[in-house]
């Protein structure tokens, strides 16, 4: 074993969450115990999920039957396999180890899930199959293995992990955290010199004031590895567990720009200003959610994002009651297009929201794809509260594009999902923003546009 192997061993728990580094073994160490635990003992149910199907096929013949038909000839014939098909090995003493990419209806002992993020960002509906179905198959006293990179701050692993790591005195049920950073890996060296870029010797710095020192070869390591991986060395490679969680994805519309917010400290404590009034930009929701951004527009151009609210079936009165508790001065509401179409009563959301003492603009409609650039061209100007806009960045982090099975890859739709609202009243706030005199983002366009405006 290596040593992220044995520490697994030597620690394990009934029930265990291993977020990781790429190419550690953890894989080729579940599917060991696992066929050890259903050689030498009687009547063992033991499953292996996988990502795909071809994951499991790989899971199965590679690590599993190889691992099995290798056995020394003296041990081997103490067992006799009485079922092989390509995705279970039964055996003569009533045990059993399957691989599948869901194992609803199988009572286990032991289940193990590989790549668990990864289902959980690109097939949230079998992720969902899994929760309900799989781990409901397992039981006090038996034993549930999960590992993974991070996909993103979303899904069923980013919140097993979040609450395992919470965790100070375990029950039989409650899940163990464990993190193998890239770092501790002996392996992960490079003994010629390179050049280290000023970003990267600054990332340097961040870990070193986080206790993570590190060797002239691993700095070297991480350079050349980032050159071909760049952002995505946070998820496969991450030094610690709230970086992993931070890494771009591919299939999240703001995935770059947040974490550029991140790095530039734009996401911090961000005041009230009682001399500006407070905006609101709403996406409204009838059975579904409504999300509110609340902003400034301060002197210097930025925008401030102060506070964030997201709710599903509020009334406007009650949605009334909620702003007003907040004790801000409000200005212009931002509402998309939709305020004006009638309900079955024949009243628009704009008349209703006037009668409550709100004012506000209507959005003309615009394109889903203008806006999402719009959203990418004005974020870098805004400053947001950690706290209070706690749950409104979450969306933005979170906001993705539909997985496609059909063509491998996401697609150009969005994802319509409890991330959404926030994303598209953020959408309608960077909208917006012309109607409230403060415009787009800053550039030559603008101020040939200006110019012209200003001399015909």
């Amino acid at each position: 074993m290596n040593w992220a192997q044995k520490e697994l061993h030597d620690s394990l728990h009934s029930f265990d969450v291993i977020l990781k580094a790429r190419q550690l073994g953890i894989t080729t160490f579940f599917c060991i115990y696992l066929l050890d635990k259903v050689l030498w003992n009687n009547n063992i149910q033991a499953g292996i999920i996988a990502h795909t199907l071809d994951d499991a096929q790989n899971i199965f013949q590679d690590k599993l039957k190889y691992a099995f038909d290798q056995l020394h000839p003296n041990i081997r014939k103490l067992f006799r396999a009485v079922g092989d098909s390509a995705k279970e090995l039964a055996f003569n003493n009533g045990s059993i180890i399957r691989v599948g990419t869901s194992l609803r209806s199988s009572t286990l002992q032991y289940l193990h899930i590989s790549e668990f993020g990864k289902i959980c960002a690109k097939s949230p509906e079998k992720a969902r199959e899994i929760i309900t179905g799989s781990l409901n198959t397992v039981h006090v006293g038996q034993n549930i293995f999960i590992e993974s990179t991070a996909e993103g701050k979303e899904g069923a692993f980013f919140n097993i992990c979040q609450e395992a790591q919470k965790k100070k005195e375990l029950t039989a049920i409650d899940f163990k955290f464990f993190f193998f950073p890239w770092w501790r890996h002996p392996e992960y060296l490079l003994n010629t010199f390179v050049n280290i870029p000023t970003t990267l010797e600054e990332y340097f710095a961040k870990l070193a004031n986080k206790g993570i020192t590190l060797t002239d070869q691993q700095k070297w390591w991480y350079v050349k590895k980032y050159q071909i991986q760049q952002e995505d060395m946070l998820r496969e490679f991450p030094s610690y567990p709230e970086e992993a969680f931070q890494a771009s994805q591919e299939g999240n519309w703001y995935a770059l720009q947040i974490k550029e917010l991140y790095d530039s400290n734009h996401i911090t404590n961000v005041s009230y200003d009682r001399a500006l009034p407070v905006f609101t930009a709403w996406d409204l929701g009838q059975a579904d959610y409504t999300a509110i951004w609340f902003f400034q527009l301060n002197r210097s151009g930025d925008i401030n994002v102060i506070d964030y609210f997201q709710g599903r079936d509020k009334p406007l009165d009650q949605l009334t009651t909620i702003l007003k508790s907040k004790k801000y001065v409000y200005g212009n509401c931002i509402w998309p297009s939709d305020a004006n179409a009638r309900d079955r009563a024949g009243i628009t959301f704009v008349t209703q929201a006037r009668n409550l003492g709100w004012s506000g603009i209507v959005l003309e409609p615009h394109g889903l794809r203008d806006g999402i650039n719009l959203v990418r061209a004005t974020i870098g100007r805004c400053w947001f509260d950690q706290t209070k806009c706690k749950d409104g960045i979450i969306t933005l982090e979170n906001y993705k594009k539909k997985w496609s099975p059909i063509i491998g890859g996401w697609s150009s739709e969005p994802l319509h999902d409890e991330y959404s609202h926030g994303a598209d009243a953020f959408r309608y706030l960077c909208s917006g923003l012309a109607r409230l005199g403060h415009g787009g983002p800053k550039g030559p366009d603008n101020d040939y546009k200006a110019l012209r405006n200003y001399w015909g």
